[in-house]
């Protein structure tokens, strides 16, 4: 069974989220503006592709930002 990382399911799912976007809102675009909507969806696929990659157990904390004290600011 594929999955989703895979460039094919990531293509599919990139081609099923646009075709909701165009149903939706695709006769207020024009078709460069649909364009960039399809390269920004595939690019969102991309990402959200890499996070799923990522995985935590339930004991995994986020990471605490570290920032120096500093008495002049």
């Amino acid at each position: 069974m594929p999955r989703m990382s895979e460039p094919a399911a990531t293509s599919r799912e990139a081609d099923a989220l646009f075709e909701l976007v165009r149903g939706r809102y695709g006769d207020r675009l024009t078709p460069e503006q649909l364009e960039s909507v399809r390269r920004g969806v595939a690019a969102i696929v991309e990402h959200a592709a890499a996070l799923r990659a990522v995985r935590l157990d339930n004991a995994d904390e986020p990471v605490q930002r570290f920032v120096p004290f500093r008495a002049d600011e």
